[in-house]
């Protein structure tokens, strides 16, 4: 569907296609702007045209979209996110204040340049930095820039590799979403480890007995006992 719409509605298609895309993950995130590099970019272009093309048109139409998405994707993890870590977090070890903790690490330039370099690499899943924003309540008007200047320079390159690659840039995008659906599976296992290691620190060895049987949990405490003097 995002092929045809960028082939026959161009700039048009580039926006509606980024925007599925951004919203929907199933659909490889650089595919998009590969296919309008492909596609929308002349075959005997020069470096220099093929790059002003792809600057001006997928840069800028691919960023705007993609930045409309993540702030939809920011205020789901700003009112939903924190929610949820409100109502269920105590069962996690975690609680809406060391989110703030976190965030106040990391604001100010911190925090512009991290969301601006996190958006500008084209392998770096989307849907997670926006979430991640919103869940910590960073400010909007700075993600937004931020988000709206690293995904031009991401759209901007995406669409030179595709022009480069030429009918290789289904495979292409394949890869470099591959390399995508990896990172958030490793981001969501580093989060989860987090969780249960902070879990674990703060209920001590006492969580290690909670699970065992009454006679066997005395008898460890005598084992104790006996080891200690």
């Amino acid at each position: 569907m995002a092929r045809e719409w960028v082939r026959s509605l161009g700039a048009l298609g580039i926006f509606l296609g980024v925007m599925l895309e951004t919203l929907v993950t199933i659909i490889p995130s650089p595919l998009v702007p590969m296919v309008a590099g492909f596609s929308l970019i002349p075959s005997g272009s020069g470096m220099i045209e093929a790059l002003y093309i792809s600057t001006l048109l997928i840069g800028v139409v691919g960023g705007l979209s993609a930045t409309l998405g993540a702030l939809l994707h920011y205020l789901i993890g700003l009112y939903g996110g924190r929610a949820l870590i409100d109502r269920y977090g105590k069962y996690l070890g975690t609680n809406s204040s060391e989110l703030d903790e976190i965030l106040m690490k990391v604001s100010g330039k911190n925090e512009i340049i991290s969301i601006f370099i996190l958006r500008s690499v084209p392998v770096f899943p989307l849907s997670v930095v926006s979430l991640g924003a919103g869940m910590m309540g960073m400010r909007i008007l700075p993600y937004t820039l931020a988000t709206l200047g690293g995904t031009f320079l991401r759209y901007s390159f995406l669409g030179m590799l595709g022009f480069m690659v030429g009918e290789a840039y289904e495979e292409v995008s394949s890869w470099i979403d591959s390399v995508e659906n990896l990172l958030i599976f490793a981001s969501v296992m580093i989060v989860l480890l987090y969780l249960v290691i902070k879990r674990v620190r703060g209920n001590g060895p006492g969580i290690l007995r909670k699970g065992l049987p009454q006679g066997d949990r005395r008898e460890a405490e005598e084992n104790r006992g006996q080891g200690s003097s």
